[in-house]
C-alpha cells in the first residue's frame, strides 16, 4: 500500500543512467574515428591499416549510434512505462480525493443535521414543559372546581413535525458517524424517535378528550339547567295551589308552600351572585352551591315533614324525586371532572415525572445530553 501511494517521478536513478550512457556513447561516437585511426605503440590497438577512411569512420560509428539508438528507444519505452505509472498515480489520487471531500461533506453534513436536531430537542423539552404545566393547571382546577368550566390551554405541535422532516437517514448516519463508539447508540436513536413519533399523536389525543369531555359536561350542565328552571316551576306551582286554595295573606302559612316559596328565593339569591349589578355574567352559576343549599335543603325538609305526617302533602312526592335526579346529574358532572382530571395527571406524570419509568422528558433529555458531549468532541479537518 506504500508503494503504491509513493509518489513517481520522471527523472528517477534508472533514467539518468541511461540517459546519460546514450550521450556518452553517442560523444564517444564522434571522437571514435580519431581513436581508432591513430597510431599507436600498441600492435593489438592499431586501427590505421584497416581500410578506406570512409569505411572505417562509417564502420566506426555505425554500432556506437547503434547502440546509442538502442539505449534511447529503451529510454522511451520506460518513459512511456513512467508515463503510464504517473497517469494511473494521479488518477487513483483524484479518486481518492473524491472520495475524501465526499466523505468530509457527509461528515459535514451529519454534523450540521445532528447540531440542529440538538438544538430542536432543546425547544422540544421547553414545549413538554410548558404543554405539561398547561396540563397540571388544569387538572388542579378540575378537581378543585369540578363545576366550573376549565379551560386547557394548547400550544402548536409543529415543533415535533419540524424534528421529524429532517432527513432521518442522515441522522442515522449522524449517529453511525460520530454516535457508533457508544454501545447503545442504535437502541438511543431509535428510543428518541419513538418518542418523537408518539408525542404529537400523544397531545393530539388528549386534546380530542378534552374536547370530548368539555362538550360532554356541557351538555350534562345544561341538562341540570334545564332540570333546575322545572323545578323552579314545579315549586311555583304548588305555591299557586296553595294561593288558589287558601287565603292569599295566609299561604305562607303552610310549611309546604312556605318551603317551596324559601326554595326558590334562595335559587335566586344564588343565580344572582353570578351577575354584576348591570346583570352581566361574572361568573358561572355555582351549581355545589344549589346542590348543598337547595337541593339538599328541600329534600331534608321535605323528609321532617313526611316524617311528621301533619303538614305533609303527597304532591310533594314528583318534585322530591325530580331533586334527587338532578342531584344525580350534578354528582355524574363532578364524577366525570375527578375521573378525567385523574387521566390528565396520569398523562402528566408520563410526560414530565419519573417514577418506575423515566419520563419521555428525562428521556429526550439524557439523549440530548449526549449529543451536545458528542458534538463538542467532533473535529471537522478539511
Amino acid at each position: 500500500m506504500k508503494e503504491q501511494n509513493r509518489k513517481i517521478e520522471n527523472w528517477d536513478l534508472v533514467t539518468k543512467i541511461i540517459l546519460g550512457v546514450s550521450i556518452l556513447v553517442i560523444l564517444f561516437s564522434f571522437f571514435s574515428p580519431l581513436i581508432f585511426t591513430s597510431s599507436t605503440s600498441f600492435k593489438s590497438f592499431d586501427f590505421t591499416e584497416t581500410g578506406e577512411i570512409g569505411d572505417t569512420i562509417g564502420g566506426i560509428l555505425n554500432p556506437f549510434i547503434a547502440l546509442a539508438g538502442i539505449f534511447l528507444t529503451f529510454l522511451a519505452f520506460y518513459m512511456q512505462i513512467k508515463a503510464n505509472q504517473i497517469q494511473i498515480y494521479q488518477f487513483h489520487t483524484g479518486l481518492q480525493k473524491e472520495k475524501d471531500l465526499r466523505i468530509l461533506t457527509e461528515k459535514k453534513d451529519s454534523f450540521n443535521k445532528l447540531s440542529l436536531l440538538n438544538t430542536d430537542l432543546t425547544v422540544i423539552q421547553s414545549d413538554i414543559k410548558s404543554k405539561s404545566e398547561n396540563l397540571k393547571n388544569y387538572y388542579e382546577n378540575e378537581k378543585e372546581f369540578p363545576f366550573q368550566t376549565n379551560f386547557l390551554k394548547r400550544t402548536s405541535s409543529r415543533n415535533y413535525a419540524r424534528i421529524l422532516e429532517i432527513d432521518r437517514l442522515a441522522i442515522f448516519q449522524g449517529f453511525s458517524l460520530f454516535l457508533s463508539h457508544r454501545e447503545n447508540w442504535i437502541k438511543d436513536f431509535s428510543r428518541l424517535y419513538n418518542i418523537l413519533d408518539f408525542l404529537p399523536e400523544f397531545f393530539q389525543d388528549l386534546y380530542n378528550k378534552y374536547n370530548y369531555h368539555s362538550k360532554d359536561i356541557f351538555e350534562k350542565k345544561m341538562d341540570v339547567r334545564n332540570s333546575l328552571i322545572k323545578l323552579m316551576d314545579e315549586l311555583s306551582k304548588i305555591i299557586n295551589v296553595y294561593l288558589q286554595e287558601n287565603h292569599k295573606d295566609n299561604y305562607l302559612g303552610f310549611p309546604v308552600s312556605r318551603l317551596a316559596n324559601d326554595t326558590i328565593a334562595k335559587y335566586y339569591d344564588i343565580i344572582d351572585e353570578s351577575f354584576d349589578e348591570n346583570r352581566n355574567p361574572i361568573k358561572e352559576t355555582d351549581f355545589e352551591k344549589i346542590d348543598t343549599q337547595i337541593l339538599k335543603y328541600f329534600n331534608e325538609e321535605a323528609l321532617k315533614l313526611r316524617v311528621e305526617g301533619i303538614n305533609y302533602d303527597v304532591r310533594l312526592e314528583p318534585i322530591v324525586e325530580l331533586i334527587g335526579n338532578i342531584r344525580k346529574q350534578t354528582y355524574l358532572i363532578k364524577q366525570r371532572a375527578q375521573e378525567f382530571a385523574s387521566s390528565v395527571e396520569n398523562e402528566y406524570n408520563n410526560l414530565v415525572v419519573d417514577g418506575k419509568q423515566k419520563s419521555y422528558l428525562t428521556l429526550i433529555n439524557e439523549i440530548q445530553c449526549i449529543l451536545e458531549v458528542e458534538l463538542n468532541n467532533i473535529e471537522l479537518v478539511e
